[in-house]
C-alpha cells in the first residue's frame, strides 16, 4: 500500500510540474515574441520533463526494472494528460489524438525510471 501511495504522490508532483511548465510557456509566448508555432513543441518539452521526473520518482520507489517501470509510467501519465486536454478542449478523444512526437517524453520517462533505479544502489 505504501508503493501505491508514493506512486501517487508521483504522479501528482508531474502534474503540478507539468501544469507550471506550460503556465510558463503560456507566459512567454504571451509577452514575449516568442513563435506561437513552437508551442507544440514546447508542450512536448513541459511533458517530457515531467515525465523524466515521473520516471526518476517511480524508479527510486519501485527500485528494480526500471525500464519497464518507466515505460508503463510515461505511458500512464502521457494519457492521462491527452485524456484531460481531449475532454476539455477536443470534440472527441480516440487514437487519432496520439502522435508520433509523444515517444519523446516515453523515452525520456524511460530514461528517468532507469536513472532513479540505478539511484538507489
Amino acid at each position: 500500500m505504501e508503493i501505491v501511495r508514493k506512486s501517487l504522490k508521483a504522479y501528482g508532483f508531474a502534474l503540478i510540474l507539468f501544469l507550471m511548465l506550460t503556465l510558463l510557456l503560456a507566459a512567454v509566448i504571451r509577452f514575449t515574441a516568442f513563435p506561437e508555432e513552437w508551442s507544440y513543441a514546447g508542450l512536448i518539452v513541459a511533458l517530457s520533463i515531467s515525465s523524466m521526473f515521473l520516471g526518476v520518482m517511480e524508479g527510486r520507489i519501485t527500485g528494480r526494472r526500471g525500464l519497464i517501470t518507466g515505460l508503463f509510467s510515461s505511458v500512464l501519465f502521457i494519457v492521462i494528460i491527452i485524456a484531460a486536454a481531449g475532454s476539455a478542449f477536443a470534440e472527441s478523444f480516440g487514437p487519432d489524438s496520439f502522435d508520433i512526437m509523444y515517444l519523446i517524453p516515453l523515452l525520456t520517462g524511460t530514461i528517468g525510471a532507469i536513472a532513479g533505479t540505478n539511484s538507489n544502489k
